[in-house]
């Protein structure tokens, strides 16, 4: 590899983490309720502790920007980073443009290299002091970039898990434990070509699993908080 390409590759790995590490939890509920939410609830600033801290709307915003994230790293980052090493790339219009962003193939490596510096940045995040969340919503953003019909059957999973269980613990668990298996059966034509995906999604089964294991503690003792669905007045 090239110098320029390779000095252009830790660039692309550290936009993502900086990408990665903005938390967003901590700055929407610190700045429109005035509360550190590190010290409230579970303590944790991912979406789950805020929508129990701040109410649901502030929950799902900062899931949805913790997924943003996780997608972007994933995908613009490396395309753009990739663009200027190859100085391949045309532009030819907007959707074409999102279109590569969305599904590129070409550079899989450099994708999945900053989608795993975007969790990490998450979940050790610099802005906190390398204390950060537990890497699920960055997570998930990641796979919608990187593999969108198994991480939506994954999607699907944790949503009826945790709506008959209660705990979104066990469901982030079963399903990041699931996403090998449903990447393994849609790659199943293409397995060794698909390795690298494969060994991430494992890389990322075991990171969110060291993560969670206060809440399998909890869960295995029966102490673990339960997610309401009501609404706060």
């Amino acid at each position: 590899m090239e110098p320029r390409t390779l000095l252009l590759y830790g660039l692309a790995l550290l936009q993502a983490y900086f990408l990665g590490a903005v938390p967003f939890g901590f700055l929407l509920v610190k700045l429109l309720k005035g509360v550190d939410i590190r010290t409230v609830g579970s303590g944790n600033i991912g979406a789950t502790n805020v929508a129990r801290v701040a109410g649901p709307r502030l929950g799902i915003l900062a899931f949805l920007l913790d997924v943003a994230k996780g997608f972007v790293a994933a995908t613009w980052v490396p395309f753009a980073i990739h663009a200027l090493s190859s100085e391949a790339f045309v532009y030819s219009g907007l959707w074409p443009l999102l279109r590569e962003v969305a599904v590129g193939k070409g550079f899989t490596d450099l994708r999945i290299l900053c989608g795993l510096s975007a969790i990490v940045g998450h979940i050790w995040t610099v802005f906190l002091s390398f204390k950060g969340g537990k890497g699920v919503a960055t997570a998930l953003g990641v796979w919608l970039g990187l593999a969108p019909m198994p991480t939506l059957i994954t999607v699907f999973l944790w949503a009826v898990i945790t709506r008959v269980s209660g705990y979104v613990s066990l469901g982030s668990i079963i399903s990041v434990i699931v996403l090998p298996l449903a990447l393994a059966l849609e790659q199943h034509n293409n397995l060794l070509d698909s390795w690298r995906l494969l060994a991430f999604a494992v890389i990322v089964c075991v990171i969110v699993i060291i993560r969670h294991k206060d809440n399998i503690r909890r869960l295995r003792d029966g102490t673990e908080n339960r997610f309401g669905f009501r609404r706060r007045k």
